[in-house]
């Protein structure tokens, strides 16, 4: 009966997966296959994503924010220690060495900090993980915001600027609508169906934050002249899904005017004003003045469609201020 040989022991070289990225470094490899653990991470993050209800930009910040963290180390879920995490947040907070200035904003460490706190306590309520690195770590404090209100001298410059455009009558009655406090994306969304001639009924919003907001004198009479403008044009298809406002650019004419198209206008503005303009600005005039005549705060935040107290505090600090000034100069005569 004959023996067989014993083969020859070969030493097979097996890749270690790095742990940890130094503070301000990365140690993902340049090339080659995805590791198991870089596909596992990458997993986690989708089923997260999944399991949120998230509009489409907060999806794509989340994933951003999540992106940092990926890149800045290879380490598994399981094995990220607090430590780990409070070196992450030194490396978001560094300055360029060149100019000497952060390189992301405070409100965009506090975010990323944030969504990876939500993370780990959803994959902790997944039983995923069995501890929570982030818990130890605290995120960067913001200073309270205050609100961008235009003054009626810097409206009267923006209008100014809307009649000498080569859009006048578009461009007022945009203008106006974002002064009844509405996100640039949510007028974008508009329809036709949506302006009944008395209010504007926002039905595609951030948050979900749908609701209705009544126009002024000047509103109404702003889209109606848009609007006629158009009739006289023969643009206009009456059905109730066409787009209220609608470019008219060579590359997307007649096309619904979008979120980026509505940026473009604001940025012309301010480049002919020499204010500093972005389209959130008229949203935070139409609260504070709603607020500085003596709306009842709770009424504001309906029309604005605020679901945060915190958040739409901002707007009722003018107002809490003008009173105490005038409450100041009363008891002083």
């Amino acid at each position: 009966m004959s023996s067989r040989s014993i083969p020859d022991i070969q030493i097979v070289p097996v890749r270690v997966q790095p742990t940890v990225a130094s503070a301000g470094a990365t140690d993902r490899a340049t090339s080659g296959p995805r590791s198991t653990v870089e596909d596992l991470r990458s997993l986690r993050v989708e089923e997260f994503l999944m399991a949120r209800s998230l509009a489409a930009k907060t999806k794509k910040a989340y994933e951003q924010d999540l992106q940092r963290f990926l890149d800045w180390t290879n380490t598994s879920w399981i094995e990220v220690t607090p430590r780990q995490v409070a070196q992450f947040k030194e490396y978001l907070m560094r300055s360029d060495p060149k100019s000497g200035k952060r390189v992301l904003k405070d409100a965009t460490v506090y975010r990323t900090l944030g969504t990876l706190k939500n993370l780990y306590g959803w994959m902790f309520r997944s039983r995923y993980v069995n501890h929570d690195p982030t818990t130890e770590v605290d995120k960067p404090k913001l200073k309270e915001p205050t609100a961008q209100n235009l003054t009626d001298e810097a409206l009267m410059s923006i209008y100014q600027a809307v009649i000498n455009s080569s859009l006048p009558e578009r461009n007022a009655a945009l203008i106006s609508v974002l002064l009844h406090g509405l996100r640039a994306s949510e007028a974008a969304a508009l329809n036709l169906e949506d302006y009944d001639g008395q209010r504007l009924v926002i039905r595609v919003a951030k948050a979900d934050s749908k609701g209705a907001v009544p126009l002024t004198s000047k509103g109404k009479s702003d889209l109606d002249v848009y609007l006629k403008w158009r009739q006289l044009k023969g643009d206009i298809l009456l059905h109730p899904s066409t787009p209220l406002f609608v470019s008219h650019s060579r590359r997307n004419q007649g096309e619904r005017l979008s979120y980026d198209g509505i940026r473009k206008v604001v940025e012309l503005i301010e480049k002919q004003t020499g204010i500093d303009l972005h389209a959130h600005q008229f949203r935070h005039t139409f609260a504070t003045n709603l607020v500085l005549k003596g709306m009842n705060p709770y009424h504001v935040m309906t029309l604005t469609r605020h679901k945060s107290v915190q958040s739409f505090r901002r707007y009722t600090k003018a107002a809490d201020q003008a009173a105490a000034e005038a409450a100041f100069y009363e008891i002083n005569g």
